[in-house]
């Protein structure tokens, strides 16, 4: 089967709209590609793990690239920078999150228009701050005291923005009434049905949680967002929130679909495994995290965490410098996080990820894996966007 084919049989049965713009994205870059197709890379993996080193397991996010990354305003109201999505987290090998990194840092220094060698000097950085880090055996956070540069800068962006800024943004303002922009840029209308459903829902947690006038839906669009995850469910939700105009609350709700690393059972349903991990390794959890269900369907309901507040990697274009203080904190608090969640539900207890932190030995096999990966990944998107020019009806979406 070729990697067009592939990636079809993958995303069978998602929405249509938003599968081709998926699409789209993925062939016109390599970075765009493997930030969009998880599940080829763990194939791959697979085929490999006779010839790499093993590793404890850990609860890990499963989709580690250097733009998934962000900040976000935890269930305290702080700001803290972490990980952003964990639609793939599960238990596994902790060297996996480490592998899929790397290769990511490798594929980005190319299109941040860096040197070859700038590519490895980062991969060998990030992966020394992730072995200190890691065999320090102490999970802390970062937020606004503790954020360096980029990463600080983002941290005070959100801080500094008011929930009316971000209103005025997403939506329009009509005789004292707030609805939704759904004009293609970040939502597009409803399907047939969709509000009916919505708004039970919405009514139906809002009594759960004895907050039931604060979830009032008032406007729904479907999200357009993210890139692995476009053209799964996904709706953007505006609500009462503390009293309209100006204090309604603008949510996420995502579809949960089955990890990409396979092998993650023993959850109620696929929302409650994300939910579940992401409380675990994050400090402090988004406001508003929740696992729902629509229909038959399993869903993540979150505070919305717009695209401004995501690491930016144009931002780092010819920059290698800036670069290396982003992924330094990227690799303590992928560290972090492993320990945080350490000895819970089958995982590996705190002194076996710091006897593997303090170990080099594999540190050069899972560079040249990776590096190597990397360049495999550059001959698939090439690929698959040569199936997408050549208009072949298995590329068309269905």
């Amino acid at each position: 089967m070729n990697v067009a084919d592939r990636i079809l049989a993958y995303h069978e049965g998602r929405d249509p709209d938003r599968l081709a713009l998926k699409y789209r994205l993925i062939a016109n870059s390599p970075a765009a590609f493997f930030r969009g197709t998880a599940n080829l890379f763990y194939e791959d993996l697979s085929k490999d793990l006779a010839t790499l080193p093993s590793s404890p397991k850990g609860w890990i996010c499963g989709d580690a690239h250097l733009e998934n990354f962000g900040v976000y305003k935890g269930d305290n109201r702080l700001v803290y920078f972490d990980f952003n999505d964990f639609d793939e987290a599960g238990l596994a090998p902790v060297l996996h999150e480490v592998l899929r990194m790397l290769t990511s840092i490798h594929i980005s220094a190319e299109e941040l228009l860096l040197k070859p060698e700038d590519g490895r000097f980062l991969a060998e950085s990030f992966l020394a701050d992730y072995a200190i880090a890691l065999g320090e055996g102490k999970p802390r956070w970062v937020e606004r005291a503790t954020a360096r540069n980029g990463v600080r800068d983002l941290v005070y962006s959100l801080k500094g923005r008011s929930r009316k800024q971000l209103l005025r943004k997403r939506t329009v303002l009509d005789r004292g009434l707030r609805r939704l922009r759904d004009d293609g840029e970040f939502a597009l209308p409803l399907l047939p049905g969709d509000w009916e459903r919505l708004r039970v829902l919405l009514a139906r947690f809002g009594e759960e949680v004895g907050r039931r006038g604060f979830y009032e839906l008032l406007s729904a669009a479907r999200r357009i967002a993210g890139n692995g995850s476009l053209g799964v469910g996904r709706f953007i939700l505006l609500v009462e929130g503390k009293g309209s105009p100006h204090h309604n609350y603008l949510l996420d709700l995502k579809q949960a679909r089955p990890s990409v690393m396979g092998g993650q059972s023993g959850w109620t349903s696929e929302a409650q495994r994300v939910v579940t991990i992401q409380r675990r390794v994050q400090a402090v959890s988004p406001a508003f995290l929740h696992a729902v269900t629509l229909d038959d369907g399993s869903y993540i309901l979150r505070e919305l965490m717009p695209g401004e507040d995501r690491v930016r990697l144009p931002l780092y274009a010819g920059h290698p410098a800036g670069l290396r203080q982003l992924l330094s904190a990227q690799a303590h608090v992928m560290a972090w996080a492993q320990l945080r969640a350490s000895g819970r539900q089958g995982s590996a207890i705190a002194d076996e990820l710091i006897e593997f932190g303090n170990d080099f030995t594999w540190h050069n096999a899972a560079l040249e894996w990776a590096q190597c990966y990397a360049l495999q990944v550059k001959r698939d998107q090439q690929d698959f966007a040569a199936s997408m020019a050549s208009e072949s009806p298995s590329v068309v979406v269905q």
